[in-house]
This record gives structure tokens, sequence and C-alpha cells, in this order.
């Protein structure tokens, strides 16, 4: 048989100390997975509204559309409002920015800055 100073592995301390790292991933995780898909339903949001427009120069009219599925879609963090339109070249453009602050444990936040973008 070996030793107790020949045997190797993971001792308790070193166990913890994974443990812990693994629930702080977690947690933060599970904060940042609704957001991220928030992100995405956004942008596809823009791009598919971007694409149905048949008149761009009203940009009325695309923040109204965009706000519709905006509002289908259960999202609060922008709106038809937020929506940068110009012209680039001979494309249209369109941008979203905002930001999301997850409250993590006690006075701890995480802010995310999102942004995206549409081109026509």
């Amino acid at each position: 048989m070996r030793s107790a100073r020949q045997q190797s592995g993971l001792s308790i301390l070193s166990f913890l100390f994974v443990v812990v790292v693994v629930v702080v991933v977690a947690v933060v995780g599970f904060r940042v997975l609704p957001a991220y898909i928030e992100y995405f339903s956004v942008r596809s949001a823009l791009v598919e509204t971007l694409a149905e427009m048949q008149d761009l120069n009203n940009p009325t009219e695309l923040r109204k559309k965009f706000q519709r599925r905006v509002d289908a879609g259960y999202i609060e963090s922008v709106g038809g409002r937020d929506i940068e339109l110009h012209k680039e070249g001979n494309r249209w453009v369109a941008t979203l920015a905002w930001t999301r602050k997850l409250p993590l444990v006690s006075n701890v936040s995480l802010l995310i800055e999102f942004e995206t973008r549409a081109e026509r």
C-alpha cells in the first residue's frame, strides 16, 4: 500500500474551491442567458422588420412595425423609438444599442451593453 504522502488526488480544500468556482459561473450564466436570448430576439425582429419595409424613407413606419414585433415578443428593453436609421452609400442601416443591468448578489450587478445592426 502507498502511504498518505505518496497518494495524489483532490484535497477537500481543492474540491471546495472547484465547487465555488463552478457555482459562481453557473449563477452568472443563469443571470446572463435571458439577456442574450432577448438580444437575439431583438436582432431577428430588426432584420425582419427592415426586410419587409417597402419605403425606407419613412422611419416612423419602420419604428411602428418594429414596435409591434417587440410587443408581441414581450421585449421591454428596447422599442421602436430606439432605432437609428441612416444611409451608408446605397444601403440603409438600422442600429439599436441598449444596456441591461442584471443584479447578481446583494449590491453587485452586471452591466451588459448590446448593439445590433441590420442592413438593406
